[in-house]
């Protein structure tokens, strides 16, 4: 890991947090970071499967606790021993400071807005249990087997996903004319509408 990854990594939980805050999250767990920056992966992956994965600097390995990125956890002790975020490793951290906050490109604010404002409608563990389908973790997690989770098109999450999309597309007029961020958020109240439906 050099310098430059980990300053964009500090910026990134620096923004989260901050966010979040915004949306009535005073603190955040350190579990809940590691969760969260894993669904904006997979999520980004899931509306551009064309394009470059805006996180892709992040790699995930499969623990009892969901999925593990070294980097955030690098980041997080980095930013609470220079005071950025007061809290622990262990439990929540809050944001104390401002430095970096928002210091990213638009489309990633955006996107990071996106699933916050997802996960504060219907709750990280719903959106989490929904996700998080790959045979490859239930697997990893029963035989105590560290792998790290390929964000790829076979990636099973990203195929239940895939499952509903033309489905979920038949009920919009014009895909092409919606934001990718809009796009993720009606996609969700889709699926937890046939979830309740069904």
């Amino acid at each position: 890991m050099n310098k430059d990854e980990l300053v964009k990594v500090n910026i990134d939980i620096m923004t989260i947090a901050a966010h979040a805050r915004k949306i009535g999250w005073e603190t955040i767990s350190v579990s809940t970071l590691q969760r969260f920056i894993y669904l904006l992966k997979v999520l980004y992956s899931f509306i551009n499967s064309s394009e470059n994965n805006l996180f892709n600097q992040y790699h995930f390995n499969v623990t009892t606790f969901g999925p593990y990125s070294e980097l955030i956890y690098r980041s997080v002790v980095f930013l609470l021993s220079t005071r950025r975020l007061e809290g622990d490793m262990d439990g929540d951290v809050k944001i104390i400071s401002k430095d970096g906050v928002d210091e990213m490109d638009t489309e990633r604010i955006n996107w990071i807005d996106s699933i916050l404002l997802i996960l504060g409608k219907y709750g990280e563990n719903k959106i989490f249990g929904f996700i998080v389908n790959d045979p490859l973790y239930d697997v990893s997690v029963k035989s105590n087997l560290p792998s790290e989770i390929q964000v790829t098109s076979e990636n099973e999450t990203l195929l239940v996903l895939n499952d509903f999309k033309k489905a979920f597309e038949d009920t919009l007029p014009d895909t092409t004319s919606i934001s990718k961020e809009e796009y993720i958020s009606l996609y969700f109240d889709y699926i937890f509408s046939q979830i309740i439906k069904g």
